[in-house]
Order: C-alpha cells, then structure tokens, then sequence
C-alpha cells in the first residue's frame, strides 16, 4: 500500500484545535474497511506507528501524530449515511460521520438521539466514542458511552471485530477477543464524570466494547458505531438568570439529589458565569442580559406531550423559591422551536467568543476539563474562586518567585477567566484568558495547580475530553503506580508495540 508523503498534503493533519503541533512519515486515505486493514498491516509490516484522523476537533492533540502514519478517515458526511432502525431503536453510522447528521438521521426517523457535546457539528461520531465525549445533555443522559451498542473495530494486528454490547463478558476478570487476553478494567465510578484511561460502565454489565469507548484510539481503529437511541420528545428549556450566583449553587445542589417528587429531571444543566454572559452578550446582543445578573443556567428536560403544563408549573413554582425574581427577563421560557434554537445557540457561543477572545490576544486559552464528586459542588466553585482571585498564593513562593525571575514582574494577582459548562455534573470549564507572556506561564502553573487540587479531593483531571497527549506527564504525576501499570496491562495486550497512537494516554 502506498502512503502520501508529500509535505503540503500533510500539513493540516498535523495539527488540531489543541494547537499541538506533529510530525509524521506519511499519510494513508482510507474509505472502506478492508481499506483500513491493509493500511494497518502495511504500517506493521514497516514498523510504523498509526494514528488516527477525522475532524481533528480534539483540544488534547489526540488526532495528531508523532512520527509514523497519519490513518485519515473520509471527510465527506451526510445524514443519508445513517441507518436508523426504529423497532430496535438504533442507529448505525460509519466512524466519519458528523454527530450533527447521526442527530438529523435520528430524528428524521422520529427518535432522539441524546448525544450534544458542543462541536456536534464538525466532530464526528467515532471521535465521539473514542473520547467519551458528552456534552449538555450529560446530567440526564450521560455520556456517549452509555448509548454505544455495537463497534466494528480493527485491532492493531489488522483483525476485525464485531462487538454488540452483551456479547463479551468477561470470563475471571479477563476479556477474550481473538488470540487477545485483555485484564478488564474497574468500573467507572457512578459518583464522578470522568474520561482518563480504560475503563468498564458504570451503567451496564461489564463488556469489552467499553475497553475501546474512552481509548482514545490507542486500541484501535473503530470504524463503524451502534448506538442506542430514545423516542422523540417534547423538550422543556429555560434560560435562567440569577441576581446570587450562592442562591444558584444550592439550586444546583437540590437538582444532583434529583427527587423524583419534585418533577425536575433535566437532561441539561449549564452554567455561566458573569465573565461568560458578558462574552456571549457580546456576541448576541439580542439576548439582554440582565444587568444585575451574577450568573446563568440553561435547562433541559424531555417529558411527555400531557406533562407539559405539569413540568413548565413545576420548574416555574422551584425556581421561585429559590430566588428568581418573577421577571420575564430573569426567567426565559422558548415559545417555539425557533426559540429553543436560539437558546442552544446563545448557549454555544460562550466557548466560540471565549476562542475568539483568545485568538484577538494572541495567547491560547487553558481551559479545564476537571471534574469533582458529586457532593462537592460548593467545594469546587469556592477552590476555583480562591485560585483565581490570589494567583501568586494558589502557586506557592517558590512558583511565583521563579515566574518573577524569569520574567521581571510578579505574577498577577488574578487572571482573567470565564467559567462555563456542565455544573449539574461537577464538570465546569474554567478558561483562563492570558494577555502576555507572563500572564500565560502563570496561568499554565494554576492549570497544574487546579488539576491535581481536584485529584486530590477525589476528582478527575478529564471529565470529557480525554487525556490525549497534552496531559498525559499530569495523568502519570496524579495517577498511582499500580492504576498506570493497569493502563499499560490493557494496552499492551491489545497493541503490545503501542504504535496505535502512540503517546496518547501514556509516553
């Protein structure tokens, strides 16, 4: 099989929207299957390591190689692609199709499909399984993981395999795929959001098709996805402005105990900030966002065509009582589909005008990926308050001095941020906004300082979006030995050379 070596044409697959730049010996295009069997054969028999490339949406450099062959799947997509059987309430979808058209195929057929990480549109759905990813939907329906019924995969070695879920239990603590013998993993944990490494479901019976959700490609090549869909619904959102952001936290903290008396069961629970409305203000002035607004959250919840007045009563009579002013422009209810679109997208230009922010100055935004346990949300919120506002003691004399020495001037005292995402998880972005160089370096030093503050209460350094390459040296400083020798046991015997996108995970 031939490879494309030609520089120009490699270029774009050489970085992602991490910014992390690589190399490679070469690319192979593939379409079919048995197309992407030779490719991996091919690289074996030349002892090239294999990484593989869709959308290159990754924030952790998980799609960009180091050295060896770029495996680049079709860039085409539609939702002509999708087959969806509505009796077993499934769709199937090749690896390179957009989560966006799964979603059109889905409801074309009259399901939903409850997948909605932010960049649904230009991710793809094996992307999707291969970082776990989730989204706003992930409160009430989890993450991808939780919905993936079936994979075709292609192991290192150019074996096929198709898996539907069920069909491979283990057998004395072991998965048997093939000649493969694989030590299958612990459970994730019911209590936390999180993506670092492999591990089984917590909300299925164990089944090696969860080795290869969240494996970042290091496994495999997953070429084809089974997921699992629900029936179409009605949806509930609102848009909530609060005048306390503390009077939201103990909303927030009411919701995670999810009383099923209380007829509140989001799928969505979104969090802004002030720094985050301001941004998004910005860029949807129509949406007039109230000036004495400390915070916002953006809900969803689906529910049956004769419960509607009953649930809109029921958020309408909560929020009250938790201190929304009984205001039209604290409280927002969509009217119309057209509405509830807006809504989504007032929700998604956060992270695109906090990217845009970054991009004007020059400087790449850190954003965080933490999660904390469930029963820790006022924790979280004030441990971020407290780094942010004293940059100089969240990192210690010795850091700040040497950031002095380095660059003449103390660190600042606080950092510009915007804080978003996911808080009915205990999963929120916290991006820090560099101005100059020393801002950056400070802000780098607080990520570090941030992520192992939150493994050490219990946390997760990924709540979605994989360890990749960017944070594989602060995976093995937060992990202990014996859970990294686990990480390796399991790679290595699926891909004992680890080309497989090598340096994803672990070095």
């Amino acid at each position: 099989m031939s490879f494309i070596t030609d520089p120009e044409r490699l270029a774009p697959y050489l970085v992602d929207e991490s910014s992390y730049q690589g190399f490679a010996e070469g690319l192979a295009r593939v379409t079919t299957l048995e197309e992407a069997r030779a490719a991996l054969r091919a690289a074996a028999a030349a002892g090239l390591s294999v990484t593989f490339s869709a959308r290159r949406t990754s924030v952790t450099g998980a799609a960009i190689p180091e050295g060896g062959l770029i495996l680049a799947l079709p860039e085409g997509s539609d939702p002509d692609l999708v087959g969806v059987d509505v009796e077993a309430m499934t769709l199937t979808a090749p690896a390179h199709v957009l989560i966006a058209d799964a979603e059109r195929a889905a409801e074309r057929a009259g399901c939903f499909l409850p997948l909605d990480p932010t960049s649904r549109d230009s991710a793809s759905v094996g992307g999707a399984v291969a970082c776990n990813a989730s989204g706003a939907r992930s409160f009430g329906h989890g993450p991808t993981g939780a919905w993936v019924e079936g994979l075709v995969v292609v192991l290192a070695d150019g074996s096929v395999h198709t898996l539907k879920r069920g069909d491979h239990p283990p057998r004395d603590g072991v998965f048997h795929l093939g000649d493969h013998r694989v030590p299958a993993p612990k459970p994730r944990r019911a209590d936390l959001k999180t993506v670092q490494g492999y591990a089984l479901s917590a909300s299925h019976a164990p089944d090696v098709i969860d080795l290869f959700i969240g494996s970042e490609g290091t496994l495999g090549y997953i070429h084809e996805v089974t997921l699992r869909l629900l029936p179409k619904q009605p949806i509930f959102a609102a848009l909530i402005f609060w005048p306390t952001r503390a009077a939201l936290l103990d909303f927030v903290a009411q919701l995670q105990r999810r009383d099923p008396a209380s007829g509140l069961a989001p799928m969505s629970v979104e969090y802004f900030d002030r720094r985050s409305l301001a941004l998004a203000q910005a860029a949807q002035p129509r949406f007039g966002v109230p000036e004495g607004a400390e915070a916002a959250l953006f809900i969803e919840q689906r529910h049956a065509p004769e419960d509607e007045e009953a649930v809109m009563m029921a958020w309408y009579e909560a929020l009250l009582d938790a201190g929304v002013p009984d205001d039209p422009d604290y409280l927002r209810v969509p009217q119309s589909r057209a509405d509830l679109d807006a809504f989504r997208a007032f929700r998604h230009a956060v992270p695109e005008a906090v990217n845009a922010l970054a991009r004007g100055r020059g400087f790449r935004k850190l954003g965080t990926d933490l999660a904390y346990p469930l029963g820790a949300l006022h924790e979280m919120m004030a441990g971020y308050d407290a780094a942010l506002a004293d940059v100089p003691g969240a990192l210690g004399a010795e850091a700040a001095l040497t950031l002095e020495t380095r660059y003449g001037a103390p660190p600042p005292q606080t950092l510009d941020a915007a804080i978003f995402g996911h808080i009915g998880d205990n999963h929120v972005h916290v991006n820090l906004l560099p101005r100059d160089a020393l801002e950056e370096a400070a802000a780098r030093q607080l990520y570090r300082v941030m992520a192992l503050g939150c493994v050490a209460a219990g946390g997760s350094l990924s709540a979605e979006h994989g360890i990749g390459k960017s944070k594989r040296a602060l995976l093995a400083e937060a992990l202990p030995p014996a859970a990294l020798a686990e990480l390796r046991a399991i790679r290595d015997a699926l891909d004992p050379q680890r080309r497989l996108c090598a340096g994803n995970l672990l070095s």
